[in-house]
């Protein structure tokens, strides 16, 4: 287990909360900066945007210069997309809509070499590029990337408990985005349907010791919501969401100092 992760897993075990935020934009300096903040881990946004394989191998290394572990969400479970990427030492891979055991066992078989998985030979980064010995690197190699389930659709939380038995599955992410917008809901997160389900599905994480993640919003009463409910990780959204949000909190400023006729908006 790398340096990261191990420092990330310990403070789990010791019942701490660990934080991430989820890095979109490819310029590895942003995640470099995410772990200088402290942050324990960048998720890094590999579904849904510009992304392709190269940024996504910089953005962990911008994450592991900066301390923090490097998370990355894949787009989906197809074993040709996980295995290069998982060439590139990721400490923890993502996978998203997980809506049954079935799904969950495709995605471990996909980061798990034979004869339990169908990954493929040739770490890169993951092997050290080839400074570490192969049989060493097989040997460490179930450890060294932890398995994490994205379940954000009806199915999957219908399913949660035996998604959360399933070998080699380490961690959970319930995700209420998806979710909302499946059952008609259109982003609306704060249905009592939402809320009952995510609850459900936070119980069921707690018997069964499987560390989630949630998402809390940034306030006081959503974070200790959700530590009482069990979560052992947070993620927040999104650089390119808080660059946007920091940007847009100059025009009241300039609305105020400038006279109308003078305004260019």
């Amino acid at each position: 287990m790398g340096k990261f992760l191990e420092k990330l897993v310990e403070k789990m075990e010791a019942g701490k909360i660990v934080c991430g935020v989820c890095v979109s934009l490819n310029d590895p300096a942003i995640s470099e900066l995410v772990g200088m903040a402290g942050y324990d881990f960048v998720w890094i946004e590999g579904e849904h945007g510009a992304m392709g394989r190269s940024e996504m191998q910089n953005l962990m290394i911008g994450a592991h210069a900066g301390g923090a572990a490097a998370m990355i969400r894949l787009p989906y479970t197809d074993a040709a997309l996980v295995r290069p990427v998982m060439d590139m030492g990721p400490d923890i891979i993502g996978f998203p809509f997980i809506n049954s055991a079935e799904d969950a066992k495709k995605a471990v078989a996909a980061c798990t070499y034979p004869p339990k998985g169908v990954r493929g030979w040739n770490p890169q980064r993951a092997g050290r590029y080839g400074q570490m010995g192969q049989s060493a690197y097989v040997e460490i190699a179930e450890k060294e990337t932890l398995k994490m389930m994205i379940v954000e659709q009806e199915e999957g939380f219908r399913n949660i408990e035996e998604i959360v038995n399933v070998e080699g599955v380490d961690m959970i992410v319930l995700g209420p985005g998806d979710l909302s917008v499946g059952m008609g809901l259109k982003g609306r997160q704060d249905d009592p349907r939402i809320i009952e389900m995510m609850n459900h599905a936070a119980d069921i994480c707690v018997r069964y010791h499987k560390p989630f993640l949630a998402w809390p919003s940034m306030t006081e009463q959503s974070l200790r919501e959700w530590e009482q409910k069990g979560a052992s990780m947070f993620g927040f959204p999104q650089d390119s969401f808080f660059i946007s949000q920091a940007i847009m909190k100059l025009w009241p400023e300039y609305e105020k100092a400038i006279p109308e006729s003078k305004r260019t908006r």
